[in-house]
């Protein structure tokens, strides 16, 4: 058996939700309040969530940086 039932990708299907993360932060902070997990572990994992939360709440524009050459000559 397949890990996936049909082979197309939703278009959501790589989106992380930023109420999830929301919830999750939540989780992480009541972790750290009751002494569950270090500083270290703690702030590794805030880190990476807030990322994640900033990647589904905001569209950051590409800038393009300005080459004189595409070609590479």
């Amino acid at each position: 058996m397949g890990i996936r039932e049909n082979g197309a990708l939703d278009a959501a299907a790589s989106r992380y939700d930023a109420a999830h993360a929301e919830t999750v932060i939540a989780e992480l902070e009541e972790q750290y309040a009751a002494g569950a997990i270090e500083r270290h572990a703690y702030l590794e994992k805030k880190r990476g969530l807030v990322r994640l939360f900033l990647k589904s709440t905001t569209q950051p524009k590409k800038r393009r940086r300005p080459v004189e050459n595409y070609d590479g000559d």
